[in-house]
């Protein structure tokens, strides 16, 4: 039947009025109505037809003729630097949207909002600014940021001020348009710049769990603007696979290398006291691990700073959150092991005196069953995973995709078969309730059950006698290696900045690795002194 049908290629710059639509050709039916080549119904056109009064055209009585109404044909499609400026418009509201909820939803300063502005009119004076003799013009303009919410402004979208950008002429083309994950990632570098101890860990959750503007970013453009970006730019807009921790990672240290790169800007390290602070806490660590870590960044010269060497592939303890983490394990390895050994310190004083009861560790820190799924697994369901899933999980699954998918477009299928399968509506997804007094009474109960060692001092026994802190040490190469305690530390470590077990692990072995080449090189060190001083005698 396709055969039939004459088909004609859309006009340069045109396209299916249909958001997402890639068709090239476009045919009209029996009932004057135009298609694309995929079927979409195109609005705004009206085929010109003469009316059966219009029988007699060779003078056999009057001829009249119907005034139809006729529709202007609009450019719906963007093309070109058109559709560019169109997509950094969407695009700096997404960004906009992003900062104006960690704002007003987790308290951050409404600082944040400026320095992120200033970051991206930076970025975009650079990349998408038209360049004269001088240097950039002024066309890049600046976003308006406001920590107004929409309701307090008339418009919501008209707070987050358009400004339009044109691509370098030396450009390679869309592949160096901003990509969606780097909102995240600006947001990130606007609390290093601020010296906020936010964790990009706490990013990836807050986006994961759809909680800050990520998933479905798009759904906050206005429909108007969605309709008329091409389908390669509405794509970049929108997710294709479930987002990874390392994903973000990636993407900061490349945002990083680019304002080095091309405004010799250097970011400050982590605000690694109150981090190491926070991780504890959420770890449920004695407060005597803060020292070890300091102690231990200290001996590798660590400063947890973002590397500025632009090398193709960085190794994982290029990331200082994953250094930071990486010596928060090792601390804790030495002073807590996760075996059964008995270890005696030298007297009452030693912060090793009182060690973690694992198995009571573990116990508290387990995650407690649901019936439903937990906020951010639904979008790592499978068609296999549907097959076994209980009526609370279906539920929880259907909302999720009703929150997340639907949204303002025109339905594609009939109204008769939609209304046969009606949808209520849901109230908005509410804010996850803060889990702080969880976690202080965690931590309460795992310093409760902490073990009593026994000290022997050496002056009752000989040191090679008795098993000492920190001797005895296990590493772990691979994540197949970890013991079951162990296992769940590192675990609940690697969710905590976002990666995946295997990359802590590696990071945690590289380290010791480093450690140990230190205390070999103090070794050395050491005996090329003595035996410097046995020459002078």
């Amino acid at each position: 039947m396709d055969s039939k049908l004459d088909y004609h290629k859309f006009s340069r710059g045109d396209g299916c009025t249909e958001e997402g639509c890639k068709a090239k050709r476009w045919y009209i039916d029996v009932n004057g109505r135009k298609y694309c080549q995929k079927g979409h119904e195109q609005f705004g056109f009206t085929q010109t037809a003469a009316d059966d009064d219009d029988w007699n055209s060779q003078g056999h009585g009057r001829t009249t003729r119907k005034k139809r109404e006729v529709r202007e044909k609009i450019q719906v499609v963007y093309s070109g630097k058109e559709a560019t400026n169109l997509y950094l418009e969407c695009y700096q509201m997404i960004l906009w949207r992003q900062c104006h909820w960690l704002v007003k939803m987790k308290g951050f300063p409404s600082e944040l909002e400026t320095v992120v502005r200033d970051l991206w009119s930076l970025r975009a004076r650079i990349s998408y600014g038209e360049k004269d003799e001088e240097g950039y013009t002024s066309r890049t303009g600046t976003i308006g940021f406001s920590s107004t919410s929409e309701g307090e402004n008339s418009d919501g979208a008209a707070s987050f001020t358009s400004s339009r950008w044109s691509r370098r002429t030396s450009g390679k083309g869309r592949e160096r348009l901003p990509k969606l994950i780097e909102t995240l990632g600006t947001c990130y570098l606007g609390t290093l710049l601020l010296r906020l101890p936010t964790s990009l860990g706490e990013i990836y959750r807050w986006a994961a769990r759809d909680e800050i503007i990520y998933t479905r970013a798009i759904k906050e453009i206005p429909l108007e603007m969605r309709r008329r970006l091409p389908a390669h730019y509405h794509a970049a807009l929108e997710i294709h696979t479930p987002l990874r921790g390392s994903a973000i990672y990636g993407s900061v240290l490349e945002l990083i290398e680019f304002y080095n790169i091309h405004v010799n800007l250097i970011f400050p390290p982590l605000n690694a006291p109150l981090l190491i602070e926070k991780h504890i806490q959420n770890l449920c660590l004695p407060i005597e691990i803060y020292p070890a870590v300091q102690r231990l960044a200290e001996t590798l010269k660590i400063d947890f700073s973002y590397p500025i060497l632009h090398k193709r592939n960085y190794g994982v303890l290029a990331y200082p959150e994953v250094q930071l983490m990486c010596l928060v394990v090792v601390a804790t390895k030495l002073s807590h092991p996760f075996d059964d050994v008995e270890r005696h310190p030298e007297n009452d004083s030693d912060p090793t005196v009182a060690i973690i009861d694992w198995h009571k560790w573990n116990e508290v820190m387990a995650e407690k069953p649901v019936k439903g799924l937990r906020r951010g697994e639904e979008i790592h369901v499978t068609d296999m995973n549907i097959l076994n899933m209980s009526k609370e999980a279906m539920d929880d699954y259907m909302d999720f995709f009703q929150h997340t998918f639907l949204d303002d477009r025109p339905a594609k299928m009939p109204e008769k078969i939609l209304n046969a399968f009606p949808l209520e509506d849901l109230p908005p997804r509410p804010p996850i309730e803060s889990d702080d007094e969880l976690k202080r009474e965690r931590l309460r109960s795992v310093q409760n059950s902490r073990i009593v060692q026994k000290s022997i001092s050496t002056d009752v026994v000989n040191n090679d006698s008795v098993t000492r802190p920190g001797e005895l040490y296990k590493r772990y190469r691979i994540a197949e290696e970890l013991s079951e305690h162990a296992r769940a530390f590192y675990e609940k470590a690697s969710r905590i900045i976002g990666i995946n077990l295997e990359a802590l692990v590696r990071g945690v072995f590289q380290t010791e690795v480093n450690l140990e080449n230190w205390r070999l090189a103090k070794r050395r060190r050491h005996l090329a002194e003595e035996s410097d001083s046995l020459d002078t005698l």
